[in-house]
């Protein structure tokens, strides 16, 4: 009797956790993952309950969400169990749902009215910097980085094991980064969105001689994509009332949590068109 009573316990429990979680908006997914309850394949714009219970296509699928206090979450199953010899490939929503790092951007290096970067360690960062689209024009310092025939600055990352340095070109003091200069090279094509372990070195020419700035991860952002998941965004921040200036520092710091650190004036003027441009 007394553990039937604690079954009973336990479930009353766990479904007052699950209500109390609320609802999660869906807003990107990668892969595949179905909703079991519903017998369909979970998208962007989907409204998940905390006990809906999901199978996921394998340990890297993956969605993004909001939830019902606009907090924001990865829906994704344990890293711990992926070495299992049979891992669950099932979770509810509650089980999977893992809040971010909230990024304030009063925390971040956020600055759209910066004229140049001086710093290109604090502009790429040491984890993930993005590109929004296919390329990007970066003005930096004259006096921290000058750039000239004799000294550039060279990117050094590998395309199938194979070492590839490629130097950075450039307008006076702006650097020209195209994604597809970067990603082809003698040492083959790189595929996907995404250069790994890509170090950045101040080069001199005459010297020989190189001095490495910072290690990151490169990644090319879809502009069609973000859009559109912006747009999936946006109707639920109105739901909350939320004014058009609320909004645009929403969908950034939501940008910066999931997509890593980027360009500021690129992220600000993009967020800025999305939400002058969106209507129901």
């Amino acid at each position: 009797m007394k553990t039937v009573k604690l079954i009973v316990l336990f479930t009353l429990l766990a479904a007052f956790t699950a209500q109390a979680q609320g609802t999660f908006d869906i807003t990107r997914v990668n892969g595949k993952i179905t909703n079991l309850k519903s017998g369909k394949e979970v998208a962007a714009g989907d409204i998940l309950n905390a006990d809906d219970q999901l199978l996921f296509e394998s340990m890297d699928s993956y969605a993004i969400a909001i939830g019902s206090n606009m907090g924001r979450f990865q829906i994704k199953l344990i890293d711990a169990d992926r070495n299992a010899e049979q891992p669950m490939l099932t979770a509810t929503v509650v089980e999977a749902a893992r809040p971010t790092k909230m990024r304030n951007l009063m925390l971040v290096r956020f600055d759209p009215s910066e004229k140049e970067i001086s710093d290109l360690k604090q502009y790429f960062g040491s984890e993930k910097f993005s590109v929004i689209g296919n390329n990007i024009d970066i003005p930096i310092s004259a006096k921290t980085y000058p750039l000239s025939d004799d000294k550039f600055i060279v990117f050094y990352y590998k395309v199938d094991n194979k070492p590839v340095q490629k130097k950075i070109g450039f307008a006076d003091q702006t650097l020209l980064l195209e994604r597809d200069k970067l990603t082809s090279s003698s040492a083959g094509t790189l595929s996907g969105n995404e250069i790994a372990n890509l170090a950045v070195y101040q080069y001199e020419k005459t010297s020989r001689s190189s001095q490495e700035i910072t290690r990151f991860t490169l990644v090319f952002v879809d502009k069609d994509e973000l859009k559109n998941e912006f747009y999936t965004i946006i109707p639920i921040l109105k739901r909350q009332k939320m004014a058009d200036p609320d909004i645009k520092k929403y969908l950034i710091e939501y940008y910066y949590d999931f997509y890593g650190a980027t360009d500021s004036k690129t992220i600000d003027r993009f967020a800025e068109e999305i939400v002058k441009n969106y209507s129901l």
